[in-house]
This record gives structure tokens, C-alpha cells and sequence, in this order.
């Protein structure tokens, strides 16, 4: 399904795709190689290589072929204004914080060591031992910063947060996971693009 930006809906979340970085290693099995969060008129919430910022969605299309969005069910619902209002003061919160490049560098070893210990860390919650998962962190990667935004407006619940860590999330573990939405369409960065076939949600609804 095609999108246009003006479709894209506050909560929206924003998969980014281009043919330059869908082989490496950033982008896992999808090729998605950022991932950033829908803000109200227009605005997305992202933390690229320059940091955590607040650009236009068209800003965000520049740089990427096409972008796929997930939307949850009920959106009008699940993101009502008060959950609204909570992520535009995530977002507040964290206009100009850096970039989490050691953490980006290390996600595959700390998505290994937490997927290891899973059931240690949730018996442990609901035994009460378990620090809660902080969604306000120093730095952020993008899939790191979406993640984060879901539990800061309790989209994702303390008991959830335990096996969503923020920093365990890759774009493409965005792209897997019906918590962040579901898939609703393509915002494509020129009218003659043409979406790769083996595009991931092509396949995978």
C-alpha cells in the first residue's frame, strides 16, 4: 500500500530503508537500517550519528528510498492524547542527546546475554529483585530511542519492559515485533521508486 507523508500518524513508527546500507549489519535480516518515531504536524523523533533530534518527516524521507510504518490497531485509542503528550515530553526530555555508538557496536552480545538469562530476569521482577528498565537513558541508537519512547508512555508496561530492554532492539527486531505496530503501507521517496520485491513486508504481514 502506498503512503503519502501526510498520512504518517503521531505514534506512527517509521522504518528507513536504503539500497546503501540494507547489506549491513546495522540493517539485520530485514535491511532496515533506522527506525524513528512519529511526532504530531509532521515532526519525527530520531537519534542518528548527530544525535537525538526532532526533523520533518520529509527531512527523515531525504535520506532513504522508501520508509515502511507501523501503526498500532485502535490508534486513536492506544494513542490518545495523554500518551500523546507523554511522548512530545520524551521527546523534550531528549532533544540533543548523543548518539549510542558503543551501544550500537555491542547490541549483538548484550541481545545474546539477555535473551540467555530471560527467565532469570523476569522470575526476578515478579519476585520484586529486578531493577525497573529506565526508558530515560544519556544516549541513544534509533531502534534504542523507539523502544525507550514505548515504555516511557506505558505502551510497554514495567512487566513487558523486562524482555523489551531498549538496548536488546534492533531496527529489524522493531520490524518483527507486533508491539510496535503493524504494518500499514510505504512512504516512498520519489513517485517512480519501486519497492524492492524481496522487500521484508512484502513477505512478512
Amino acid at each position: 500500500m502506498s503512503l503519502t507523508i501526510s498520512d504518517i500518524q503521531a505514534g506512527d513508527v517509521l522504518l528507513c530503508y536504503s539500497h546503501m546500507t540494507a547489506g549491513e549489519d546495522t540493517a539485520g535480516e530485514t535491511g532496515y537500517s533506522h527506525a524513528a518515531i512519529a511526532l504530531r504536524d509532521g515532526q519525527v523523533l530520531e537519534a542518528s550519528n548527530s544525535g537525538v533530534k526532532v526533523v520533518s518527516a520529509k527531512r527523515l524521507l531525504d535520506d532513504y528510498d522508501h520508509i515502511a510504518v507501523l501503526r498500532e490497531y485502535d490508534t486513536s485509542e492506544l494513542w490518545d492524547e495523554t500518551r500523546l503528550n507523554s511522548l512530545h515530553e520524551f521527546a523534550a526530555q531528549n532533544i540533543n542527546k548523543g548518539f549510542n555508538q558503543t551501544g550500537l557496536m555491542r547490541y549483538h552480545s548484550r541481545k545474546e546475554g539477555y535473551q540467555n538469562d530471560q527467565m532469570k530476569r523476569i522470575r526476578e521482577h515478579f519476585e520484586g529483585t529486578a531493577p525497573a528498565v529506565a526508558s530515560d537513558r544519556g544516549v541513544y541508537f534509533c531502534s534504542e530511542l523507539v523502544t525507550a519512547a514505548f515504555i516511557h508512555v506505558g505502551i510497554i508496561l514495567p512487566s513487558s519492559a523486562v524482555v523489551f530492554t531498549p538496548e536488546t532492539f534492533s531496527p529489524s527486531d522493531v520490524a518483527k515485533d507486533k508491539a510496535f505496530g503493524f504494518f500499514c503501507g510505504y512512504v516512498k521517496s520519489t513517485q517512480s521508486y519501486v519497492i524492492p520485491e524481496g522487500d521484508f513486508f512484502k513477505h512478512h504481514i
